[in-house]
């Protein structure tokens, strides 16, 4: 049985310069996909962090809405009442889940001629709106009578 031409003699393998070469262009190829990449591995993580932080304030303001609700039926002056516990802290548990976030709250109305909000001065103001923030997220609610 014959042997093929590439088989014969000296051409029976690669030879250490071709080796060395293909692992340096190799490790270049390597070090450039590595470079475009590395970014964005090292921020696969942020989108995670997002929802977490996005659940602890729709959580937040889950609370308020039952508390809101338990308001409604236990008090004569619900949204008042709503306010001062919201203002004093007696929502939300000392859960260390939270952590740092902070509450605004404003009476407000709508103005009919132009549809912008505005501060209610009136003595029985209708709408509380309620900005929660926490860890650069924030949530707006409305409560109503």
């Amino acid at each position: 049985m014959k042997k093929p031409a590439a088989f014969i003699g000296k051409n029976a393998g690669f030879t250490i310069l071709e080796v060395v070469v293909t692992l340096i262009v190799a490790s270049i190829l390597g070090a450039i996909l590595m470079e475009f990449m590395g970014t964005n591995v090292q921020k696969s993580y942020e989108p995670v962090f997002m929802a977490q932080h996005n659940l602890g304030v729709n959580e937040i303001i889950e609370k308020m809405n039952t508390d809101y609700k338990r308001q409604l039926l236990l008090s004569p002056t619900p949204l008042q009442d709503f306010r001062t516990n919201v203002i004093n802290g007696n929502i939300i548990t000392s859960d260390p889940y939270f952590g740092d976030y902070s509450i605004a709250t404003s009476w407000i109305r709508f103005n009919a001629g132009t549809g912008n909000e505005e501060v209610d001065p009136s003595p029985d103001p209708r709408v509380l709106k309620i900005t929660v923030t926490h860890n650069n997220r924030a949530v707006t609610a409305l409560f109503t009578k």
